[in-house]
C-alpha cells in the first residue's frame, strides 16, 4: 500500500470522527494553538507511525533510529506550522488585493510589504528544512541520505495529494 493511500485513509478516518467541519476560510483565522486537541494528536501519531515504518523499510533502519528521525521530523513540522499558516494568510491577502478593486499603483503599494514578508518567510522555511535534513543526514550513510531526501519529497507530495483528494470528497 502506498504512502498516499495510507495517508488518505488516515485523514478520512480522522475526519469522519470529527464533530464539525472547519470551513476553509476559518482555517486561516484559527492559530495553531487553537487547532490542538485529540484529532490533531491522532493525526500527529498516525504520521509519526507512517514515517517511522517507511524509514525502517526504505532506509533499513532500526525501529529506535527510525523513531528518532520521525521525532525530529515531527519537530520540523511543528516549527514550520506557524510559518505555513502565515504564508497561506499572506497568499490569501495577496490574491484578495490582486483581484479586488483599485489601481495598479494602489495594489503595488499594498502588496509590497506582503511580498517582502512572504519572501522572508519562504527563506526561513527553506533554512528550517535544510537544518532538518542536515540533522538527519549526519547519522546516515550516503545511500541512506539519498533515499531519505527522496522519501521526504515523496511523503510531502503524498500528504498534499491526500489532502486535496479529501477536500474534493467533501
Amino acid at each position: 500500500m502506498s504512502i498516499r493511500t495510507l495517508l488518505l485513509l488516515a485523514l478520512t478516518a480522522l475526519t469522519l470522527g470529527a464533530q464539525g467541519r472547519i470551513r476553509p476560510e476559518r482555517a486561516f483565522r484559527d492559530p495553531p494553538e487553537r487547532r490542538v486537541g485529540p484529532r490533531r494528536e491522532r493525526i500527529v501519531a498516525v504520521l509519526h507511525e507512517l514515517r517511522s515504518r517507511k524509514l525502517q523499510k526504505a532506509l533499513g533502519l532500526s525501529e529506535e533510529k527510525a523513531n528518532a528521525i520521525a521525532d525530529r521530523w515531527a519537530l520540523f513540522d511543528e516549527e514550520s506550522a506557524s510559518r505555513r499558516l502565515l504564508m497561506g494568510q499572506l497568499r490569501h491577502q495577496m490574491n484578495t488585493t490582486l483581484t479586488g478593486p483599485g489601481s495598479e499603483d494602489e495594489k503595488n503599494r499594498k502588496l509590497q510589504p506582503v511580498m517582502e514578508e512572504l519572501a522572508t518567510l519562504r527563506q526561513q522555511q527553506e533554512a528550517s528544512r535544510k537544518r532538518f535534513e542536515e540533522d538527519i543526514r549526519g547519522s546516515l550513510t550516503p545511500a541512506q541520505q539519498g533515499r531519505f531526501i527522496l522519501l521526504v519529497d515523496e511523503f510531502q507530495k503524498s500528504i498534499q495529494e491526500a489532502i486535496q483528494e479529501q477536500r474534493k470528497d467533501k
